[in-house]
């Protein structure tokens, strides 16, 4: 017995050291696989307000701070605009690019919500996880999402509301939250929501909007509103219903520049190197007649990476991005709308002061190489408000203008309301 004893206990020992050795052989590389796939660290976000009452409350403590320039925010930090007013915009960066957002939230009116965390694969190569972004939401009149911008990975953002978790993916939505509902509107992208009921998520896609109560899930509603223009989302070629052009080139030695639809992108790009005016768009003709429309908006996503002229130029006609549409009244008079995005700042005005900027328009500064989600106030109401009647749509422009610029525009709508 004393004989077999110490062999046992070697026999034990050389077992338990080969499963040892077996597991650090199999787990080691696992472990080291789960981490490279699953380590994250945090993306930088940064608040930047625009007009009315915009605080910060620091990591939920303390008092609530005014805000008149952009800063970073801290996890756990509250975020609240007071006015009906107030406007700002939540952007999400990576450290190393920021310059380009991964995702930006538009905020307007009152609002009052939390940011939880932020966070983005820290071993890019081996990981296929998206960026993840947490915000609590209790209140908001009108937050409008715009998800993307990093070619390489998507993005997903978690909205906790007082009535449930709403996932969305990389697309365009807007939210309206208050006590007793949470609107969802899907402008392009998917939303995922749990039903209160049973907790069944429910798929939301493009054009689809839908109510989220205590008590459930709404009806899912789609458009309420007609689409006139054709191809606006860019998913097919420019032709046939998009022509490309380019007009006012001030010196003949420069650069036409380019209108491109990419082929693995439905966007549309304006790209110019040179110096000297030029405006280089697409034109869609509509003669639609309008006269018994009661309500008529435009929509559109776009984004501007580069202008070399600040705002929009002495004249207030030489933005990054334009929309313009034009129509003739029911006298026969030639009319049309404008309206302009730039982000370099400069010394120029940003109304457009002469006189073929009839509309007067207010041009619009964003951030820098961030999507942005514009839907224009009613035409219909306002050519009224200038006693005017619209009777025919003649077009619908979408350029650039200026000398250097790079910029990008999708989901191109005109909305009719009959």
């Amino acid at each position: 017995m004393l004989l077999k004893k110490p062999a046992t206990i070697a026999w034990m020992v050389l077992l338990l050291s080969f499963i040892a050795c077996l597991g650090l052989a199999i787990g080691t590389p696992l472990l080291v696989r789960w981490y490279l796939g699953n380590a994250t660290y945090p993306l930088q976000v940064i608040i930047q307000p625009r007009g009315g009452i915009v605080g910060i409350q620091e990591k939920g403590r303390g008092d609530v701070a005014l805000l008149s320039d952009m800063r970073e925010v801290p996890r756990q930090s509250r975020i609240v605009l007071s006015s009906a007013d107030a406007e700002a915009f939540l952007l999400f960066y990576l450290p190393m690019r920021p310059d380009t957002p991964v995702g930006t939230l538009q905020l307007y009116g009152e609002t009052d919500l939390t940011f939880l965390s932020a966070r983005t694969p820290r071993f890019t190569t081996h990981s296929e996880l998206p960026h993840q972004l947490v915000l609590q939401v209790d209140v908001s009149r009108e937050l409008r999402v715009n998800l993307g911008g990093d070619a390489d990975r998507t993005s997903d953002l978690q909205l906790q509301t007082p009535h449930g978790a709403v996932q969305l993916e990389d697309g365009s939505y807007t939210l309206a939250v208050d006590q007793d509902r949470t609107e969802i509107i899907v402008r392009q992208g998917r939303a995922r929501i749990p039903d209160p009921a049973d907790g069944a998520l429910l798929s939301l896609v493009s054009s689809q909007r839908v109510e989220l109560t205590d008590a459930g899930l709404g009806e899912i509603h789609i458009g309420g509103q007609r689409n006139i223009l054709r191809n606006g989302d860019f998913v097919q070629s420019l032709d046939p219903h998009w022509t490309a052009y380019v007009l006012a080139k001030e010196r003949p030695d420069q650069s036409d520049g380019t209108v491109l639809r990419p082929p693995d992108r439905d966007v549309v790009t304006f790209d110019r190197t040179g110096v000297g005016h030029i405006e280089l768009g697409i034109t869609q003709r509509l003669n639609q007649d309008v006269r018994g429309v009661t309500a008529l908006y435009v929509t559109a996503l776009l984004k501007v990476d580069q202008q070399s002229v600040p705002v929009c130029g002495a004249n207030g006609t030489e933005c990054p991005v334009m929309l313009r549409v034009t129509f003739l009244d029911t006298q026969g008079g030639f009319h049309e709308w404008l309206q302009g995005f730039y982000y370099l700042s400069g010394s120029y005005s940003n109304t457009c002061p002469i006189s073929i900027c009839e509309s007067q328009p207010q041009h619009i500064q964003i951030p820098q190489s961030a999507w942005f989600a514009y839907t224009s106030p009613d035409l219909i109401g306002l050519m009224r408000e200038r006693n005017l009647t619209p009777a025919t749509l003649l077009s619908v422009d979408v350029y650039a203008s200026g000398h250097t610029f790079t910029s990008e525009v999708d989901d191109v709508a005109l909305l009719v309301e009959e």
